[in-house]
């Protein structure tokens, strides 16, 4: 996890950006099933002020003929929670990704769609090269309701609270505050986390009914 993720344009992802105060909405890139080393839309506050800002989901760049692209040698579209206090990053450059699902795979076979009723972000981090920027999401131990789903993670998602996405996007040495949310959670808010089939994760054909994740019956 995650290695394909949305950010659905009908899901109402500007009206929740403008909730938290979200700068430059017009920036946003939507699409369904984005795919690492591609493009995709992040929330930072390198400015001051939480804005969206477009990077490439690979944390680890290296210099091409082109500029920039994915560092061969380290794959880095997650960030695993457990390093995340050796990662430089996580104190000074965190940043939010919006999306409103994400797919997984168990050893990469029976591909399900997980998303709440509502747009969500995605905790993750980024690096700068030159005016180029990077990012990756951070993964947590799996769910007890997910693991048979995806036994490796679970993605670390932002709660509704504007406080914590102000003092995530600030930059700081201080993460003991981030402790607590370092745990999965299948609930957003008053939103159950819901699972769905799929034929193939690149996808849009389900093969099943759209389920809570604790109640999922095959």
């Amino acid at each position: 996890m995650c290695s394909v993720f949305d950010v659905d344009d009908d899901a109402g992802v500007e009206r929740f950006l403008e909730e938290y105060g979200v700068h430059h909405p017009q920036n946003m890139i939507f699409g369904r099933r984005r795919r690492p080393t591609t493009k995709v839309s992040i929330v930072t506050a390198r400015c001051g002020e939480p804005e969206v800002e477009n990077a490439i989901w690979h944390l680890y760049l290296e210099k091409s003929t082109d500029g920039w692209k994915p560092h061969k040698k380290y794959w880095s579209i997650n960030s695993n929670w457990k390093k995340l206090g050796q990662r430089p990053e996580y104190r000074k450059s965190r940043c939010l990704i919006p999306a409103t699902a994400w797919v997984e795979s168990q050893h990469g076979k029976n591909p399900v769609e997980f998303r709440f009723d509502r747009p969500f972000f995605f905790c993750g981090l980024y690096k700068t090269w030159g005016d180029v920027l990077s990012c990756s999401i951070i993964t947590l131990a799996a769910h007890p309701d997910t693991a048979r789903f995806h036994e490796k993670s679970f993605p670390m998602i932002a709660p509704l609270d504007s406080a914590f996405v102000t003092r995530w996007l600030q930059g700081g040495e201080d993460t003991q505050p981030f402790e607590p949310y370092l745990h999965p959670d299948i609930r957003l808010g008053e939103s159950d986390l819901l699972v769905q089939p799929l034929n193939r994760a690149m996808q849009l054909a389900y093969t099943g009914e759209v389920q809570r994740v604790d109640r999922y019956s095959p």
